[in-house]
């Protein structure tokens, strides 16, 4: 399986100095087995990144190591304005998580944001054409989403 990791997660997932490591340390592990892949593109996403020297030098380094692979920003892009037309007039701000686990068919997202859980899991946010049910990895109780799978599943991979 893929991952996306909100930007807000990160430090959890990575920084065992943070008071909720515990909790997604198996995220990490599961990483570092390399039995999964971290996913980040787009536009926003990727500024999101940038400011914080930290995450981005890890995701560099991620990457360099195979374990995160860069979806093609052009398709996150053009699915997040779809997206925002369908949640326009909603409080929903994180249209480039949605739109990044559609680009690439992901199916689960690492976050402790509640106030994104009832978008990013309900189809009517999403365009049409994307069948995609999301799973949340909140805490340590979701190891059990945590499982195998190959590079070649990943879709719009800017390889």
């Amino acid at each position: 399986m893929t991952i996306v990791i909100d930007i807000n997660t990160f430090s959890m997932v990575f920084d065992k100095s943070n008071v909720n490591y515990d909790d997604f340390e198996p995220v990490k592990n599961w990483l570092d087995r390399k039995d999964g892949f971290l996913l980040f593109g787009g536009t926003k996403y990727i500024a999101e990144l940038t400011r914080s020297y930290r995450h981005m030098r890890l995701v560099r380094t991620l990457k360099d190591a195979g374990i995160a692979v860069q979806i093609k920003s052009d398709q996150v892009d053009s699915i997040e304005d779809e997206i925002k037309v369908l949640t326009n007039g909603t409080c929903c701000n994180d249209q480039h998580i949605m739109a990044l686990l559609a680009a690439a068919n992901c199916s689960l997202l690492c976050s402790r944001d509640a106030k994104l859980y009832p978008f990013v899991t309900q189809k009517q946010y999403y365009p049409k054409r994307i069948k995609l049910r999301v799973r949340i990895y909140s805490s340590a109780r979701n190891t059990n989403l945590l499982s195998r799978t190959k590079l070649n599943n990943i879709r719009n991979a800017d390889l």
